[in-house]
């Protein structure tokens, strides 16, 4: 009996052991849990400022009123062409809002466009402004719209010589250049005219210096922009022309040398020149 009893023993401890290096390889055998993806680190919107163009002249910039939310009061007035930087967010674009302009005690709401001018924040509507576009002058007479990039869009819509254009040059080529342009009856945006008619180098400077001459009343500012004029030149034929037939009118009789920044009315605004706009004008 005590044998049996002692054999069992044996046996009881035999089968504990066994288990337990079972439930021991089983434990080490467990694979460890996947390590959890880290949590997105938010990233801040990144601001870039998209070169914009003016279109409309006068055109007008705003800034939100103090007292009344939601509503835009004229601010400053500005020249067609002139250079703007308009807001953009890379999480959500083009920074825009939509608010309301007072035209004869009316609340008018307009989409407007938040833009950076002379180091100001301002909001401009955005019927009135060309984005991601550079200025530059029509050098051409019969310079005719297209639709298209292609010589079978041609319409009967033709864009003056001098006239101020709002230039894409990501899409345009050596052939076509895209467009925006506001005319007397109608503004255009994203259209073509031939490259050959658009202007380059000082063509812009010139016809803005010749239109000051042209609007001078007093003959030493006259005579100070002439001067300035004979330092540009061109290569094109009408803008040359257009030179050569004011000097022949026009002699210089002082040495003053004009820039831009001594006479910024020429190139962009002139604050002491630019009224308010009436009630309803842009």
């Amino acid at each position: 009996m005590k044998k049996h009893s002692i054999r069992l023993i044996f046996l009881a401890a035999a089968a504990a052991t066994a288990l337990s290096a079972c439930k021991g390889k089983q434990t080490a055998e467990q694979p460890s849990p996947a390590p959890q993806p880290a949590a997105p680190v938010e990233q801040e919107p990144v601001l870039t400022y998209l070169p914009a163009v003016a279109l409309y002249n006068p055109g007008a910039l705003y800034k939100p009123d103090k007292d009344e939310e939601g509503l835009m009061v004229w601010n400053k007035s500005i020249n067609c062409g002139t250079v703007l930087e308009a807001y953009s967010y890379s999480d959500s674009g083009v920074e825009t809002k939509t608010a309301a302009r007072m035209v004869k005690n009316e609340r008018q709401e307009r989409q407007f466009v938040h833009v950076r001018y002379n180091g100001d924040d301002y909001w401009i509507q955005d019927i009135t402004v060309a984005l991601e576009a550079e200025p530059n002058v029509i050098v051409a007479d019969d310079t005719f719209i297209y639709k298209k990039a292609d010589i079978k869009s041609m319409t009967n819509t033709s864009i003056p010589f001098g006239s101020i254009i709002a230039v894409s040059p990501q899409n345009s080529d050596e052939k076509f250049t895209c467009i925006s342009v506001d005319t007397e009856k109608e503004t255009f945006r994203e259209v073509y005219v031939k490259t050959e008619n658009v202007g380059s180098g000082n063509d812009m400077t010139i016809l803005a210096l010749i239109a000051a001459i042209q609007g001078a009343k007093h003959e030493v500012l006259r005579n100070e922009l002439t001067e300035a004029l004979a330092h540009f030149g061109s290569s094109s034929t009408a803008v040359s022309d257009k030179k050569h037939e004011l000097m022949t009118k026009v002699a210089p009789d002082v040495d003053t040398w004009i820039t831009e920044e001594t006479l910024p009315g020429i190139f962009g605004t002139d604050d002491d020149a630019q009224p308010q706009p009436e009630e309803g004008a842009y």
